[in-house]
């Protein structure tokens, strides 16, 4: 393919947004700039990531493998010898760039990275910091985690406005602690926030690509890190939604007793993976958190506009495919979960999906297939005419962007394993309800392993020989209240679609599950053993911070 004719990707992302928490689906909610990339291009109504949580989900988006193929089941890091997306695109001719939350290794890592990178990394001799390559991005400008500063956001803090760096205490708040979970109106600048900083760094690095290599195509990932938890907008966007206006109370916790232990766990006042929603979370409180929650994701589409509005300067938007993702959604108290707990529900796993295209994809279609981000990393490679990845699981639907076709998938897995650790001991702390006996699933300890397929009409949730499983009816009872796994009258429709998930699994398995890569040049990935290892060789940036924190 021409060089000149190579389109350039603006991947946007953002951490934990519901697919409802738009505009398009919430009028209560201002998202216009997120909105406008559907009505420009294509939305996709249904995607779903291929796991609910923050690593396993962006190491799916990099490697177009599910956990099973990249091995990320948790929040741990992803390996150094998978082969990912920036592999082919640099050896492609592409400029690769991620500006915001990366997310490949643990927090403690990443932040460490800008100013104490691995001994031989490169380091820019102009600030004596570290750019990356890092997982085949050639450069990269991180933040990690929420609500305080780390990575290259924290040393431009430290550098620039270190009168902001306290500001990010939440009893430097603007409003005193109202007793809402994890919510408070930040002191922090709204110019000096990570949010405003992801876009001012998107904006300087195009306008650095067009002074360098204009004639050269490039794939920039903008990964913002909110609206995850801890609910803390700057003003003017603390203020934006006048929490009386938000609804009343989320949807209430259905009857639970014929669904597995982490519904009956969280129903009797436990959580995992999430947080509990037992204080800080009703009434007042409630809606306080929601009108946060808000304000953050117009904090984000704000700045999103900015960055448009930079590439309709630059003469870029007609030749840039523009992607508009989350890696997972947000419970925010509805069935009375919040975050991203294993659970069937669609304010969980299913996300926004938007992606336009001016030159390829025509605007103001809605596709309400099944989508999932598995899909990612082919669908890209096969637009910019770049060698597909070895390993790959997912498949490209260019095709369907391109209205050669109407038809992608009817069936996608989204999946998890999760440990649930033993909860007596802190049944007896908190007061909560003694076990039935000896042996009750609710308390003991116990790896939940289980598949979710979603079709258009069904979702099934399989947890191998475990004695429980899940199976909603998707257009009857959109929330999944009703369990009908053990319902006699839904015994064959249940081993059909039992059949169906294990064809899709043994179909998309890995053909070449322990790849093994020699070491990159300094356009690939920055593999090095020495921040492979789970923890970091010195205590990092963020342990140091908090701690001074602490002491003042």
């Amino acid at each position: 393919m021409a060089q000149a004719n190579r389109p350039n990707f603006l991947f946007i992302t953002t951490d934990q947004q519901r697919w409802d928490a738009v505009s398009l689906f919430n009028p209560l909610i201002r998202t216009p700039t997120m909105d406008s990339i559907s009505r420009e291009g294509i939305h996709f109504t249904r995607g779903y990531p291929s796991n609910a949580l923050c690593a396993p989900s962006r190491a799916t988006m990099i490697t177009g493998r599910s956990q099973r193929g990249h091995h990320v089941f948790q929040n741990i890091n992803l390996s150094e010898a998978i082969p990912v997306l920036g592999d082919s695109l640099n050896a492609a001719g592409y400029r690769t760039a991620l500006i915001g939350k990366a997310h490949f290794k643990n927090a403690e890592i990443e932040d460490a990275l800008p100013d104490d990178p691995p001994k031989g990394a490169p380091v820019n001799p102009d600030d004596g910091l570290w750019y990356g390559p890092y997982f085949g991005f050639q450069y990269i400008e991180i933040h990690t985690l929420h609500a305080f500063p780390a990575g290259h956001h924290r040393v431009w803090l430290q550098r620039n406005h270190p009168e902001s760096i306290g500001l990010w205490d939440p009893r430097k708040a603007l409003e005193p602690h109202s007793g809402a979970f994890e919510s408070w109106k930040s002191a922090c600048p709204a110019e000096h926030h990570y949010t405003h900083w992801a876009g001012d760094r998107t904006i300087a690095w195009l306008q650095r690509h067009q002074e360098e290599e204009p004639d050269k195509p490039f794939f920039l990932w903008m990964s913002f890190g909110d609206p995850h938890k801890p609910f803390t907008p700057p003003s003017p966007y603390c203020y934006m939604y006048n929490p009386k206006d938000m609804p009343a109370a989320p949807i209430p916790q259905e009857d639970v007793s014929n669904k597995p232990p982490q519904y009956q766990r969280a129903k009797r006042g436990f959580h995992y993976q999430g947080y509990g929603t037992q204080k800080g979370w009703s009434g007042d409180h409630y809606r306080e958190i929601v009108a946060h929650y808000y304000g953050m994701t117009t904090f984000i589409d704000d700045t999103m506009r900015r960055v448009f509005d930079e590439l309709d300067h630059l003469g870029l938007t007609d030749n840039t495919h523009v992607i508009f993702t989350s890696d997972h959604g947000e419970g925010l108290a509805d069935h009375g979960i919040a975050a991203k707990p294993m659970m069937s529900y669609e304010c969980v796993n299913r996300v926004p999906f938007y992606w336009k295209h001016p030159a390829s994809v025509e605007a103001g279609r809605v596709h309400d297939g099944v989508m999932t981000q598995l899909d990612l990393t082919p669908t890209f490679l096969d637009l910019a005419g770049a060698d597909p990845l070895p390993g790959v699981q997912g498949r490209s639907f260019a095709p369907l962007l391109r209205g050669e076709t109407d038809q992608h998938r009817d069936a996608i897995i989204v999946e998890r394993i999760t440990p649930l650790s033993d909860a007596r001991e802190l049944a007896e702390k908190e007061g909560l309800p003694e076990p039935a006996g000896d042996y009750d699933p609710v308390y003991d300890p116990v790896v939940l392993r289980v598949k979710m397929l979603v079709t258009e009409d069904w979702k099934l949730l399989h947890y191998g020989s475990a004695p429980y499983g899940e199976l909603y009816d998707v257009k009857n009872d959109p929330e999944d209240l009703n369990n009908l796994w053990d319902n006699p009258a839904y015994a064959s429709l249940r081993a059909r679609l039992t059949e169906r998930l294990l064809c899709e699994l043994i179909d998309s398995e890995v053909a070449d599950p322990i790849p093994t890569m020699e070491q990159r040049s300094p356009a690939g990935a920055l593999r090095d053993a020495r921040i492979a290892e789970p923890q970091a060789e010195k205590e990092s940036n963020i342990r140091e911070w908090l701690r001074q924190l602490k002491e003042e």
